[in-house]
């Protein structure tokens, strides 16, 4: 199995490439780490998330007893 895993490397050969972080980069501050973070803890908690994603009604409709459709808020 490990010789598997292994065939694809052994045709290919891994680029040698010299990559360097952007200058305008900067590391964030553990404030700023930890305050988005709690943002969008409240953010899923609260269901805006989930509002945003899946797009609910507002407004539904609902059947009477004569079978005539109504709006209903939600």
């Amino acid at each position: 199995m490990e010789y598997i895993y292994r065939l694809p490397f052994l045709a290919l050969e891994v680029p040698n490439l010299k990559l360097k972080k952007p200058s305008w980069f900067v590391k964030p501050s553990a404030m700023v780490v930890f305050s988005f973070i709690l943002l969008s803890y409240f953010l899923v908690t609260g269901g805006i998330i989930y509002d945003v994603i899946v797009e609910p009604p507002s407004v539904g409709s609902t059947t009477d007893e004569h079978g005539h459709t109504r709006p209903v808020s939600t």
